[in-house]
């Protein structure tokens, strides 16, 4: 196993760089999670993937989930991952430590994907990962792709100011300081659970939500086909009563799963909703 040769640090992106690679095979790639399957599909060659995640042919997390059709997919081990012959382990930085800690040990190269609110910072990481799978040149056509999209959006929004609330089936919300925050600006929306006194990553009540209705709910994952309690929020009979009335911008959770380069779909998908 090749030991690490450089360093790459942007913007809490820890990912280290091979500095050369046996010419006899290509670098072989893993994904240990669903947003890492998003850029693993994005950036590397079909031959370099040595391992997906298991969610990522699942359409309602995965936007490639067709790409990933017929590639092997792999429980997050760090045993798998060494015996599928990994170079570059590509994952989340805020999930399974002590997996990332042992394969690296073992020479692996290991890419942490940060979760971050701004478009700069998500074409930072875009970068970061690029370069550790050897396809800078493919990362720069996905930042750029990224960036025309973005501005796209942003020069043309079709909220015209309105109040909206993101909203999750078991009631989640996010406010400023979420990457989701972000998009609803881009598109012209005011954020309600900001404006409510909500910060980042957060929760709405149904009380709150029948009482205050926004304009316009930013729905996502509703579509997932998965039951529990997580629903609960969404199949409340006051909640669907509400929601009836109300203008909705549905977002296929899969678009912005996590703050990827997939966030520029979730951007122009949000924007063509609300024209409608």
């Amino acid at each position: 196993m090749r030991a690490a040769a450089a360093l790459l640090g942007v913007l809490g992106v820890a990912a280290v760089g091979p500095a050369a690679w046996a010419a006899e095979r290509p670098l072989r790639v893993a994904a240990a999670t669903v947003c890492a399957d998003q850029y693993v599909l994005a950036l590397a060659d079909r031959v370099q993937i040595a391992a997906l995640s298991p969610d990522a042919i699942d359409p309602t997390l995965s936007l490639m989930a067709e790409q990933a059709a017929g590639l092997p997919r792999l429980s997050p081990s760090a045993e798998t991952y060494l015996d599928a012959g990994v170079d570059v382990l590509v994952t989340n930085a805020w999930s399974d430590h002590q997996t990332v800690a042992m394969v690296e040990r073992f020479g692996v190269t290991v890419v942490r994907i940060p979760l971050v609110d701004s478009l700069d910072a998500v074409a930072e990481a875009t970068t970061a990962v690029a370069r550790a799978l050897g396809q800078a040149d493919r990362g720069r056509v996905l930042v750029a792709g990224l960036r025309q999209r973005m501005e796209a959006v942003a020069a043309a929004p079709n909220g015209a100011g309105r109040m909206g609330l993101y909203l999750r089936p078991g009631g989640g919300t996010a406010a400023a300081g979420s990457f989701v925050d972000t998009i609803m600006s881009k598109a012209g929306l005011r954020n309600k659970a900001t404006e409510q006194g909500l910060a980042g990553w957060a929760s709405t009540d149904l009380e709150r939500f029948i009482a205050d209705p926004p304009e316009v709910i930013v729905t996502s994952f509703f579509e997932s086909p998965y039951p529990g309690s997580g629903r609960a929020f969404s199949s409340h009979p006051a909640f669907t009563r509400r929601a009836a009335n109300l203008k909705r911008a549905d977002v296929p959770g899969a678009m912005w799963v996590c703050s990827g380069w997939m966030l520029a779909e979730a951007a122009a998908h949000l924007n063509a909703e609300l024209a409608r």
